[in-house]
């Protein structure tokens, strides 16, 4: 059989040119980026934009492009070509010698790996010339390239019949890019200033788009951003010129951010999976705050100290599985080495102070700071130096920060690891590499990388890396926002002590005077009538402040009736209220469940009942009435727990709580094999503690399901057990709930850990969230809005916690 080889006709080479370069602008950056694949140190891109006038439709003079009269130059000081690299190369269609001579002589990672940069030329103008004198070049000898794009548009041509002109050529490279610019003043002094001795002149006429100033300062912000940051200590620069506006353009600056909040560095290893981190702390006035809260930070440890926060900056490593709290397995281990290692610095720069938290923070220049994040702001990503697009750009929250900031709106320090960076306040550069980062694969748009489980990962690795920052910012602030919250209720207290003794000073006043125009004005006070008073004032005083507290007690419980509401359908959700009546009649028909299998069992005849289909029969009637117990459970559980008493506020005993508790998880825990042990020692006290049921409700329903969680992941069959004991000390009751179960996660390094918002270890195969994280976070804002506290206590085996709640005096 013959064989019969493909041919590629020109149209279809010109067409694959055109899918990757769908703007004029990405043309420009491919060009740019063969500059810097080149070794060069500068790379000048100058526009030559004629203009002329017409009338629009409404008879107004205009100017527009002359297109035919427009020119495009792109010229670097690289390492340029050599005759030979043009032909092997140059003029070779997809070829591959990026791909596997990656690295340039001055040791940069090159950029470009599709062998068709040179369609940017086609994409920009009808006709290219080309002058390049290469590094190893004798005597001025270069080569001379011209190439005309229109025989692309040829359809009875084939590729391989498409040919441009070369010549080989004696370039003097400062004279020719001078005659060129027809001895443009600007041009001629920055050539003059910098090393253009040899390189490669790229000359593009007769341009395919109307240049507008509107596209060619598009180009110019564009570069801003794609070229390597000032960061990265790489030595290339750019170079912007429009002839017809020598005044408008220069050099191209990049990102560099010293005014900053926080600046947060960190290197992945994906060989060693450890993270270093870097963290410069650049919030705080240390003037102010050593003059306004002079002992806050005294007794805190490293790195929450006032040293270090005096010294800025301070470093540490942490394994990655504690920053993304997984349990490492072989599976998520390929996850995390197929990221590949690299590199992530990241600023926080916040607009503006905020009055009202009254934190000792530096002053900022909003206007400045948010000019400099229109301009630099984003967490983008360069490869091998270069910006990978759309990453960072103003519209494009990639990494979802904006959402993470609504589904936790706290303030900075109200609770630890609770606040969250709002995207619109950040910049970052995380650089990667072909070499490093392998599945780190662009697009065929190249319009952005490709969505696989490598970039899943990396993406997850970020988050949690940018977490470190926000959580050590909430660290940093918490205290001050404790001491800023005694300091109002202190404040608090000393008005309403005022408001008494205001009041209880009239209503004597007014009583003497009274006492005064009936039995007339009398002599002499004696120390008994300035005693009487005294003690007449003080029983005043009392009453009026515990009428005022009452009053502004009752004032915020009302407000706080909407977010303990809120709280609790967290754990429950509306549809359980929504569905009240449905919910019933599941229950209902869950408990005849129950019938089936006398039922089954009397109509089967008896010669049948060896037979595997009616022990099958049975089987399944087993599951049906375990799952209906699991149901009637559930409904009965969250019926109750919906209740609108449970929403309101009142006198709360805990003994009889605790025997409903037991009565509404009894099934459950019988099929589990759980024993529930109460040691309840307030039965025969009185005391006065006041709280909504639903909130009690909330903290034991968390409790119980991690507890149940942890039985279920036991490895060896042993008893299972939750203890709750209760009782009084001093001005306080005191909880300590327990369970013998496998204990509190290892990934949790720090254990107040577990009172952070969606910080899970339950996570699937390739390391996503299964649990919510909220369960324990909930619990802690509890017991927080009830002036409560919760302590993780030591034990041998399971886990324990001591909550502890002030009662009235």
């Amino acid at each position: 059989m013959a064989k019969v080889a493909f041919k590629v006709s020109a149209r279809a080479g010109k067409l694959l040119g055109r899918e990757n370069f769908s703007n004029p602008e990405g043309a420009i950056i491919e060009l740019v980026k063969n500059s810097y694949d080149a070794d060069a140190k500068n790379c000048l891109v100058l526009f030559d934009i004629p203009t002329k006038k017409v009338k629009d439709s409404d008879g107004k003079e205009i100017e527009i492009p002359v297109r035919e009269k427009s020119i495009l130059y792109i010229i670097d000081n690289g390492e340029g070509m050599t005759e030979k690299v043009i032909k092997d190369h140059w003029m070779q269609i997809g070829t591959g010698n990026k791909e596997k001579d990656y690295v340039s002589d001055d040791k940069r990672t090159k950029t470009g790996a599709k062998g068709i940069g040179r369609f940017a030329l086609d994409r920009l103008g009808f006709e290219t010339e080309m002058w390049t004198l290469s590094k190893n070049a004798k005597d001025g000898i270069g080569s001379f390239w011209k190439m005309d794009w229109n025989q692309f548009d040829n359809a009875d041509k084939a590729i391989s019949q498409i040919e441009a002109e070369l010549e080989s050529a004696k370039i003097d490279f400062k004279g020719k890019i001078k005659s060129l610019t027809n001895n443009n003043v600007l041009i001629e002094k920055v050539i003059m200033d910098l090393n253009f001795d040899r390189g490669t002149i790229i000359k593009i006429a007769n341009l395919k788009d109307d240049w507008f100033n509107e596209e060619t300062s598009s180009v110019f912000k564009s570069l801003e951003a794609l070229i390597p940051p000032k960061e990265l200590n790489i030595p290339f620069e750019v170079f912007f010129k429009h002839f017809q506006q020598p005044k408008e353009f220069g050099k191209v600056e990049t990102a560099f951010f010293n005014d900053f909040d926080y600046k947060l560095k960190a290197s992945y290893n994906a060989k060693t999976l450890n993270v270093e981190f870097e963290i410069t702390r650049n919030e705080i006035d240390i003037k102010s705050l050593k003059k306004k809260y002079p002992n806050v930070y005294k007794s805190k440890k490293h790195p929450y100290d006032l040293k270090t926060l005096e010294s800025k900056t301070f470093t540490y490593n942490k394994s990655i599985d504690k920053v993304l709290s997984w349990k490492l397995n072989d599976s998520n281990k390929k996850l995390l080495k197929d990221v590949g290692s690299f590199d992530l610095t990241f600023y926080y720069l916040k607009f503006s102070n905020s009055i009202k938290e009254g934190y000792p923070f530096k002053t900022v220049i909003a206007r400045e700071r948010k000019s400099t994040l229109e301009r630099f702001g984003g967490v983008k990503i360069y490869r091998d130096s270069f910006r990978v697009r759309p990453y960072g750009d103003p519209t494009n929250d990639w990494l979802k920060l904006g959402a993470r900031v609504a589904q936790s709106p706290a303030g900075g320090g109200q609770r630890i690891g609770d606040w969250r960076v709002r995207p619109e306040q950040t910049a970052g550069i995380i650089t990667i590499s072909r070499k490093s980062n392998p599945l780190l694969i662009d697009k065929s748009d190249r319009g952005a990388l490709q969505e696989n489980d490598a970039f899943d990962t990396f993406k997850t690795i970020i988050v949690a890396v940018i977490h470190e920052f926000e959580f050590d910012r909430t660290k940093m602030l918490n205290p001050l926002f404790l001491e800023n919250k005694k300091a109002k209720e202190l404040k608090r207290e000393k008005e309403i002590q005022k408001r008494a003794e205001e009041l209880a000073d009239k209503i004597v006043e007014k009583r003497k005077k009274v006492e005064e125009s009936i039995y007339g004005k009398k002599g002499k006070v004696d120390l008994f009538q300035e005693k009487k008073e005294e003690e007449e004032k003080k029983t005043y005083e009392e009453a009026f402040k515990d009428t005022f507290k009452a009053i502004d007690d009752e004032k915020a419980e009302q407000e706080n009736q909407e977010i303990v509401q809120v709280r609790s359908l967290a754990s429950l959700g509306l549809v359980v209220s929504s569905f009240a009546h449905e919910l019933k009649e599941i229950k209902d028909n869950a408990i005849e469940v129950k019938e089936l299998e006398g039922i089954f069992k009397s109509i089967v005849p008896k010669e049948n009942k060896n037979s595997d289909e009616y022990k099958d029969g049975i089987d399944i009637i087993e599951l049906l009435d375990e799952n209906s117990d699991k149901i009637i459970h559930w409904v009965d559980y969250a019926l109750t727990a919906i209740k609108k008493d449970k929403r309101t506020r009142g006198k709360f005993k805990f003994s009889g709580f605790l025997k409903s508790l037991k009565t509404s998880w009894s099934r459950i825990f019988k099929k589990k094999d759980i024993s529930l042990n109460i040691d309840d020692k307030t039965k025969n006290v009185t005391y006065d503690f006041r709280a909504f049921e639903m909130d009690m409700s909330t903290i034991f329903t968390n409790l119980i399901n991690n507890s149940i969680d942890s039985f279920n992941n036991l490895i060896e069959i042993q008893e299972r057990v939750i203890d709750i004991s209760v009782c009084l000390k001093g001005d306080y009751i005191e909880i300590t709930y327990s369970d013998n179960g496998i204990g509190l996660d290892k990934v949790f390094e720090d254990k107040e850990e577990i009172f952070l918002p969606f910080k899970t270890a339950k996570r699937d195969r390739k390391g996503k969230e299964i649990g919510t994280g909220l369960g324990m976070y909930l619990v802690k804002s509890v017991i927080d809005d009830n002036n409560g506290t919760i302590d993780i206590l030591e034990v041998e085996k399971g886990f324990s916690v001591l909550m502890s709640f002030p009662i009235r005096k």
